[in-house]
């Protein structure tokens, strides 16, 4: 035997003697899908989700020390021994068509323990129902819809607010303005089903909130005509309008057509169209909008400033709402993968039943991370901004706005 083997041959033996054992290496990376919409209208969104879902790989994968978020400090997943993650993405088009058949490729070709969504309630429903056939978790990054968690898809899970929270927090900021409260209130909704549904939503939200609802204007979604509406609310008893948006060109056209009226309302905004709309318009409709995230937030929020720097520096460009819901959802998701110690994808789901995250690690403003039974983030809430001085800033709740809201009637102008 040459001194060499017999050197590792009594190296052997003191290991055994001594119960000691070589560690295991970490198992091979653990894949996670990430789904958006990389061509057509939404193509812009889509990016910045994946550049979020990006960022958030990458601080799962390397050492922040300094970074109080989830899986922040140290490499890797530790109750995975210490495995990294590997992210994957599909471009769903932005339809329903594209978006089944992106991910059952994925499922097929690179087998992903969990999926996240940054895509619009009715691709996001179907990619749903495709997940619960996978028998893959699935974490809704995108879509607000309150139908999506009422389809008993126990595969799927949403962490930012719905329609109704964010419809709630519109309503109580609107209570709390002076000598509204006989003020009569009109919806704008956008036409199709899911416009349906938020007009159904908004008058049950309205009558909870003591407010008066005086009518019903819908809008195109083909050809939405800013003028035809301007007329019909010049018409009107309205001093507030609700208006409900699926689509930018409706946003749009709604905040156009009460910059143009005489009649002084005040627009409230809800819907993917005004959460995306950039800008009102040369016309400044003093646009207020319910969203689940603020730049304004961010800017004073330490972790937050935090997760933006590193965005800046990898990517070149600000932070937007889709980047970081896209970020949450997958820091979300492999939290619970590293609870559950696993990429089974049955215990990867239990853990995300039983996941409390707290408000404390997270750079969104809401109170935590905890999904009830349907798969939504019970602590998940919005605020309100406001369209002021060529910028959106936060006006609600009070703890949190950097300025009141102006209020477009007349006689509650500032």
């Amino acid at each position: 035997m040459t001194p060499l083997r017999l050197a590792c041959s009594v190296a052997v033996v003191a290991l055994l003697a001594t119960g000691c054992t070589v560690p295991e290496p970490p198992p091979g990376p653990v894949v996670v899908g990430m789904l958006a919409p990389l061509s057509g209208p939404s193509a812009d969104a889509g990016a910045d989700a994946v550049r979020g879902a990006e960022l958030a790989a990458a601080v799962i994968n390397d050492t922040y020390p300094e970074l109080p978020v989830p899986l922040g400090p140290g490499t890797g997943l530790p109750g995975l021994r210490g495995a990294t993650l590997t992210l994957v993405t599909a471009d769903t088009g932005g339809r329903p068509e594209p978006a089944i058949g992106a991910i059952t490729s994925m499922a097929d070709s690179r087998r992903p323990v969990g999926l996240v969504s940054a895509e619009s309630a009715a691709v996001t429903g179907a990619l749903s129902s495709q997940a619960q056939r996978l028998r893959v978790p699935l974490i809704d990054a995108g879509s607000t819809a309150d139908y999506l968690t009422e389809l008993g898809a126990d595969w799927y899970f949403r962490t930012g607010p719905s329609d109704s929270q964010l419809a709630e927090s519109a309503f109580a900021l609107l209570g709390r303005a002076p000598d509204t409260r006989e003020d009569a209130v009109t919806l704008v909704t956008e036409s199709g089903d899911d416009g349906a549904v938020a007009t159904r939503q908004l008058r049950e939200l309205a009558e909870r909130s003591g407010a008066t609802v005086s009518g019903h204007m819908e809008v195109p979604s083909d050809k939405p005509d800013p003028e035809a509406l301007a007329t019909s609310l010049a018409g009107g008893p309205a001093r507030v309008v609700f208006a409900w948006a699926r689509t930018v060109p409706a946003a749009t056209a709604v905040a156009a057509a009460v910059a143009r009226g005489e009649t002084g309302v005040t627009l409230f905004g809800l819907g993917e169209g005004f959460r995306a709309l950039k800008q009102p318009g040369a016309q400044d409709p003093g646009l207020l909008r319910a969203v689940p995230w603020s730049a304004e937030f961010a800017g004073r929020n330490p972790v937050a400033q935090q997760i933006a720097e590193l965005y800046r520096q990898r990517f070149g460009r600000p932070m937007t709402g889709a980047a970081v819901d896209a970020f949450t959802a997958v820091l979300t998701l492999a939290a619970a993968i590293d609870v559950a110690a696993s990429d089974d994808t049955s215990a990867i789901r239990t853990a995300l039943r039983q996941t409390t995250q707290p408000a404390a690690g997270l750079i969104v403003p809401w109170n935590g991370v905890r999904f009830g039974p349907d798969g939504q983030n019970v602590l998940a809430a919005a605020v309100v901004e406001q369209w002021q001085d060529r910028s959106y800033r936060l006006v609600y709740p009070v703890e949190l706005a950097t300025g009141p809201a102006r209020w477009h009637r007349r006689d509650l102008a500032p």
